[in-house]
């Protein structure tokens, strides 16, 4: 089975289009993408709470991104029900893969928010 495309934002923020700038070089970020928002209406108590984490963690999320998300928010609130079982862990694990969420996909991030800055930047002409 092929790999999933790394999308632009995600492989901006884990250093990937420094490791493999011809990857990236003729792609361009989709247009029209806004921030993921606010959860939808429907959604109550604990998949909110999901929602606002899910957001927070994963600073790459956009507008589309967001049914995907709001499945992993319901999936994710139903793990507390005993009735739930391995098939929505299943599902779940393979919606947080295709977020960047799991463990693995965490190691391959590298999200900086500019807390610190990095003393190679003045030798490579990157932006303070």
């Amino acid at each position: 089975m092929a790999k999933h495309r790394l999308p632009q934002d995600k492989a901006e923020v884990s250093g990937a289009i420094t490791k493999n700038a011809g990857r990236f070089k003729d792609r361009k970020k989709p247009k029209g993408t806004r921030p993921v928002g606010d959860p939808y209406k429907n959604m109550i108590g604990s998949q909110i709470e999901y929602w606002e984490e899910l957001k927070r963690d994963l600073p790459w999320l956009n507008s589309s991104h967001r049914q995907l998300l709001r499945v992993a928010c319901v999936l994710t609130a139903r793990l507390d029900d005993p009735e739930c079982g391995i098939q929505a862990m299943q599902a779940l694990s393979s919606i947080l893969s295709k977020l960047g969420a799991t463990p693995v996909d965490e190691t391959r991030v590298n999200y900086d928010e500019g807390e610190e800055e990095d003393p190679a930047d003045e030798f490579f002409g990157r932006p303070h």
